[in-house]
């Protein structure tokens, strides 16, 4: 990556997580394909990240934002950033998402393939090295914000390198040219601060006629240590459980939830019939993984998930 770059400008955001955006900033370093920069918000409160970056990656240029932003919020500034430096496109990559060697050099091939595109790269577990996340979409009126559909690429998907998408999951490696931004705007901060401005955004650009691709042969590998208060629910308590239903940090959010259902809902004010769906479907899978866990003779004491 390159200190004065700016046509492409990779946005990553931070909050109080340096040890994972060294660990990202490291592997763009170790890129293949190097013309680009980096803009890393820093809207934390610890100094570790805003000391790191100084010290250990010169090169990028750091934003230093509110500790109130969110998740829509801290990459708007990003993306504003980039767009006053006169960048042409902006990828979004979380600091918990680590490229390979080649990743940066397909997906940014792929966008220039693809210029009025949203282009996305494939996700992979970093743990398990599994595939979590190629082409999903959405099935709003069963209740399910995302559907990730298909977790291995066949040879004939693999064959194809960019294979359409109805939806794109988050921030993890997706190129969003300036012209597109145009068209479709930013997150929705004020509605959407954390969960659920990802499917906004990618929802309103498919309805303006905005193309989404996955790019098959761009891998990000994703590090969960420091996950959704609302992940591995069955080691989740009934109270902390219940926490997840409000708490902004958490995929469970129900009134954000509330929020995405009415602006996307496919039948117009029926959109609480697919967020009590949605719901339903939460508390049906916390009862089966503690029933599980319960069961288990491995079981362990229950901990309290990773704050935001």
């Amino acid at each position: 990556m390159r200190a004065d770059a700016r046509d492409v400008l990779v946005v990553i955001t931070d909050f109080n997580g340096y040890q994972q955006t060294r660990r990202c900033l490291e592997a763009l370093r170790s890129s293949r394909y190097r013309d680009f920069g980096v803009i890393v918000v820093d809207h934390g409160t610890q100094e570790e990240t805003g000391e790191g970056l100084l010290r250990e990656f010169p090169e990028v240029r750091v934003i230093r934002a509110s500790p109130q932003l969110w998740w829509a919020g801290a990459n708007n500034a990003g993306i504003r950033h980039a767009l006053s430096l006169g960048a042409s496109a902006v990828v979004l990559l979380n600091n918990d998402c680590y490229v390979t060697p080649e990743t940066m050099e397909h997906l940014l091939q792929a966008s220039r393939e693809r210029p009025g595109a949203i282009v996305a790269a494939v996700q992979r577990d970093l743990a398990t090295g599994r595939l979590t996340c190629i082409a999903p979409r959405s099935l709003l009126l069963l209740g399910f914000p995302t559907w990730i559909g298909p977790r291995r690429l066949t040879p004939a998907m693999r064959s194809r390198r960019l294979l359409p998408a109805k939806l794109v999951v988050g921030g993890r490696g997706a190129v969003l040219p300036a012209t597109v931004l145009a068209r479709n705007g930013l997150f929705d901060e004020e509605r959407l601060p954390h969960y659920g401005a990802d499917h906004d955004f990618y929802l309103r650009a498919r309805k303006r006629g905005i193309a989404l691709y996955a790019a098959t042969e761009a891998v990000v590998d994703v590090d969960s240590t420091r996950s959704s208060a609302a992940s591995n629910p069955g080691r989740l308590s009934l109270r902390e459980f219940v926490a997840t239903l409000s708490s902004v940090r958490s995929h469970r959010n129900i009134p954000h939830m509330v929020e995405l259902f009415r602006l996307h809902y496919p039948v117009k004010h029926l959109h609480l019939a697919g967020v009590a769906l949605c719901a339903a479907r939460y508390c049906a899978v916390y009862a089966w993984a503690r029933l599980r866990l319960a069961l288990s003779p491995a079981s362990s004491t229950p901990g309290r998930a990773t704050p935001r």
